[in-house]
């Protein structure tokens, strides 16, 4: 079962022309992927950003359009608002990962929130159900596709991942992790282990987030599955208020004290660090919340010295 390299993580929002001005103020992103793209399918407005190796989705649903409350990615946004949303790997046969969704008892959709109870074909788009996969997670077949051809990472654009660590003071070469919440660790890591084919990396816990830990590679990245272990943290906060849900961006850096630095000339503060990662305020980074860190996972696609303890 191929799932390959990630496609991109949604960062949801009610004004897509700040938050995509946000991305190219603070992160210089790569621009010119997708831009102000509407789907008529899904009601909804995105761009494709590239920070490092990573492709974010900033994404709104489209307000002017009659029915925007009506789809997935709106009911989305009535209920959590400004958030991270989902995420998406490329894969060469969506409909293998339909089969394997399915025979676990994983409730699969196509665009506009139509569940599929017919295998699809290797070259289409799926996405599953959020209650059954902790998140909502999205496989898609780039061949033949626009966006497939439009990929920097993967055309003949000159596209150079390591930019940013030589050009930008946050000097990332992009995701180290990201971070789903669950009620139920061992579930979760049953089903990003077991039924998605992941490799299970590190377990560990953090007295920063005050969570419970399951590193899981799959594809090219590494799932950080999280369970609070203690109140008054932003993962407890945001379970009991969300649920299950994507819950945070953790991006690999070089130097937390000048990344801290950077930052407070964008308005962006900290809520919490360590020796290894910082945390910044989603009230100023657009709703989203992101780590930024100098630790690998171990075993992961970025530990290239061994890793280290979480």
């Amino acid at each position: 079962m191929a799932i390959g390299q990630i496609f991109h993580i949604i960062h949801m929002t009610d004004d897509l022309p700040a938050l995509e001005a946000w991305y190219d103020d603070v992160f210089s992103v790569r621009r010119g992927f997708l831009d102000h793209n509407y789907m008529p399918g899904e009601k909804r407005d995105a761009s494709l950003v590239l920070l490092g190796d990573t492709v974010i989705e900033p994404l709104a649903p489209a307000f002017r359009v009659e029915g925007w409350d009506a789809m997935p990615l709106g009911r989305f946004f009535n209920r959590f608002g400004r958030h991270w949303h989902s995420i998406a790997w490329y894969t060469d046969d969506a409909g293998e990962m339909w089969q394997r969704c399915t025979d676990a008892g994983i409730r699969v959709f196509v665009e506009g929130g139509r569940m599929t109870t017919e295998r699809p074909g290797p070259n289409s788009a799926i996405m599953t159900h959020p209650k059954d996969t902790i998140t909502q997670l999205e496989f898609f077949n780039p061949e033949g596709s626009q966006v497939g051809t439009m990929d920097p990472r993967s055309n003949d654009s000159g596209f150079d991942p390591e930019w940013w660590i030589s050009n930008h003071p946050v000097k990332t070469p992009g995701l180290a992790y990201t971070t789903i919440l669950t009620k139920d660790l061992n579930r979760a890591t049953g089903v990003f282990a077991g039924v998605l084919g992941g490799e299970l990396l590190h377990k560990g816990s953090s007295a920063l987030t005050g969570t419970d830990d399951a590193y899981v590679q799959i594809g090219d990245t590494v799932v950080q599955l999280s369970t609070p272990n203690t109140g008054n943290t932003l993962a407890a906060a945001d379970l009991d208020a969300n649920g299950e849900i994507h819950h945070a961006a953790a991006f690999r850096v070089q130097d937390l004290d000048a990344v801290q630095a950077y930052f407070e000339t964008k308005g962006i503060t900290t809520l919490g660090r360590d020796e290894h990662t910082l945390i910044t305020d989603p009230a100023t980074t657009h709703g989203a919340l992101f780590r930024w860190t100098t630790w690998d996972v171990p075993g992961g696609p970025r530990d290239a010295a061994g890793g280290g303890t979480a």
